[in-house]
């Protein structure tokens, strides 16, 4: 049964022969170039109907072959977009990013900190309701939509803490339920800052946090402090000791655990379609160690990009980058 908005023999002949044209010549063949406005049409209405659909995909629906039918989206001006996850920023957010980027490009420019140098880190949850990753997820249209992605209100899941740098990735620490500033100066005390020691990466490296509630504890400062003393970049450090970098709020661009690191592992977890949270705590561990230390310089230099396009942008959201 045919369901689309144009005449049924119209997009009947279209996937049959590659034209709307009364053409008996066409009809034999699905790989003449098409241009007809009929055919500019049907394919404006198969993309409008879902813009997510893939050139293959709808390719072999309209049983053409890919290049007229990118010939015909050039012509029709559609262009692919990456979803972006982003959160609304105001005067205040924007002003913060565009100061935050300007001092880290200073810094970087005269050695003062070095990139690889730089401990990020970040949590997320991993769920068993599947994933939307990011870099390969694409829409097709005109401009910019906002693309609406259901999920299950209450999936199994847990929160992991990474942290990433460009001698590679530390962890993953599973947490059951939320976390809270106990656990987390636990696994800092406990795991990751004797970690860095044993691994001589402490002294003149910085690690930067994010603005959760739970890294912003008069506790969790101490700890922080009393390693890597005012080579810290986060939310709020500055107003606790003298020294550090303020982290801005509402920034994950320009985390790498964000635009890089989270969307790495939940691709590679949905790989293996875990059934269960056992199996994907497993999956998880595995994905972590294929990443090697020149993916993460790759993703570090991304991070001096970030902040280039942060200025361009006077501190607002700016378009994708890979990496």
């Amino acid at each position: 049964m045919c369901f689309n908005p144009l005449p049924c023999t119209l997009y009947a002949k279209f996937k049959r022969t590659g034209s709307v044209e009364d053409n008996k010549k066409a009809m034999g063949t699905a790989t003449a170039t098409v241009v007809t406005d009929g055919a500019k049409q049907v394919v404006d209405d198969v993309f409008a109907a879902d813009p997510t659909r893939s050139l293959r995909r709808a390719a072999e629906m309209l049983g053409i072959k890919r290049t007229p039918l990118q010939q015909i989206m050039k012509e029709l001006e559609l262009s692919p977009y990456k979803i972006q996850v982003t959160q609304p920023l105001n005067e205040d957010h924007t002003q913060r990013q565009s100061e935050f980027a300007q001092l880290m490009l200073e810094k970087l420019q005269t050695g003062e900190i070095d990139v690889k140098k730089i401990w990020f880190s970040d949590e997320a949850y991993f769920t068993l309701d599947g994933h939307l990753n990011k870099q390969n997820y694409r829409y097709w249209g005109r401009e910019r939509l906002e693309i609406t992605v259901v999920r299950s209100l209450h999936p199994k899941k847990f929160l992991v803490w990474c942290a990433i740098s460009s001698h590679g990735v530390f962890g993953p620490i599973f947490i059951d339920g939320t976390l809270s500033a106990a656990n987390y100066r636990k696994f800092l005390d406990e795991e990751f800052i004797p970690f860095l020691h044993g691994h001589d990466l402490v002294q003149g490296h910085w690690f930067m946090k994010d603005g959760a509630r739970p890294h912003r504890t008069a506790d969790v400062f101490e700890v922080l402090n009393e390693h890597f003393s005012d080579r810290i970049i986060g939310l709020d450090y500055p107003s606790h000791f003298q020294g550090g970098i303020e982290w801005p709020p509402y920034s994950p661009d320009l985390n790498p655990c964000d635009y890089y690191l989270w969307d790495y592992l939940k691709s590679k977890v949905w790989q293996t379609s875990p059934t269960n949270l056992p199996e994907l705590k497993t999956t998880i561990t595995t994905a972590v160690d294929t990443i090697d230390s020149e993916a993460c310089s790759r993703v570090m230099v991304g991070f001096q990009n970030r902040l280039t396009a942060v200025l361009v942008k006077d501190g607002g959201h700016f378009e994708p980058l890979y990496h």
